[in-house]
């Protein structure tokens, strides 16, 4: 069934695959469990979702009736930002498990820090709990810039397993990655092929770009066959980061699974690391305060 993806070593000894499968915005309909079905078929394993998306049952649902064996499945989901007290976190914790329909969870992220709440240190005590109990197998934190995680290692135990972020080759974000490795937090990367063609909001520029449609990736993928969203995914896997690619079109889901059978070179990962100009598409983790999300 599909390409078989390597794993990832977690700090915690943990096993999760190199590529996972995002579903946010793929809704709950005929389109969602079309792609679910697809990506199962061509050999993903992880998958992440959260309450905001609006298909963490549904995720819960397909992967629950699939043949995959539920201990070769990676199933990631979220924190609400309204959650962040001690007991809240608890619940909904317990919640998105009955949602889901599952016994445990392989990863548990808080979704954003909420720094003008500041109740993330809070939120993450609990998640420490969860973990201690054998809930969870893995937890982490999702949007976390340094001085985020540096609060959490001030005041919990436990440092993160991972840390989500917006981070493709247009917003590299290399000192924070380069925090997290240093800290052993594996990087996953959410927005790993640049974003929308349209930006969600109005673009602070004339000269807004579409990663899939840059030069330098059309060329590097030219050389090894490959397109450029493969490209793109290929210097996430290089640099130790998981990318989480989102799509319901069957023939993409199976070439973003098939990455492993290429090696781009040093000085090809230099020059994709230098098309970084700071394009960050998704909400500001030092501001973003949205309760509903989650």
């Amino acid at each position: 069934m599909g390409v078989k993806i390597p794993t990832a070593r977690l700090s915690n000894g943990v096993e999760m695959p190199q590529i996972g499968f995002g579903v946010a915005a793929l809704g709950n309909g005929k389109e969602f469990y079309a792609a679910m079905d697809s990506a199962l078929e061509n050999g993903f394993r992880m998958f992440d979702t959260a309450p905001f998306y609006e298909n963490e049952a549904e995720v819960g649902d397909v992967l629950r009736h699939c043949s995959v064996p539920r201990e070769e499945l990676f199933i990631a989901t979220k924190l609400p930002n309204a959650c962040h007290a001690y007991e809240d976190t608890l619940r909904a914790f317990d919640s998105a498990l009955k949602n889901m329909g599952l016994d445990y969870l392989d990863l548990f992220m808080i979704h954003f820090p909420v720094p003008s709440v500041g109740k993330y240190p809070e939120a993450w005590k609990a998640m420490e709990k969860l973990y201690r109990d054998g809930k969870v197998r893995a937890i982490g934190v999702s949007n976390f810039q340094e001085k985020h995680l540096q609060k959490i290692f001030e005041t919990g135990e436990i440092v993160p397993h991972v840390n989500e972020l917006e981070c493709n080759p247009y917003l590299t974000v290399r000192p924070l990655c380069n925090f997290c490795q240093e800290n052993k937090i594996r990087v996953i990367n959410w927005f790993p092929l640049g974003g929308p063609r349209e930006p969600l909001v109005p673009y602070p520029t004339d000269d807004f770009k579409v990663l899939l449609d840059e030069p330098l990736l059309i060329q590097i993928g030219e050389k090894y066959g490959k397109s450029s969203a493969q490209i793109a995914l290929k210097w996430a896997i290089q640099n130790q980061i998981t990318p989480i690619p989102k799509s319901a079109n069957p023939k993409r889901i199976r070439q973003n699974t098939e990455l492993f059978d290429f090696e781009m070179t040093k000085e090809e990962l230099e020059a994709i690391d230098a098309l970084d100009h700071g394009r960050r598409l998704g909400p500001d983790p030092d501001t973003f305060d949205d309760m509903e999300m989650g």
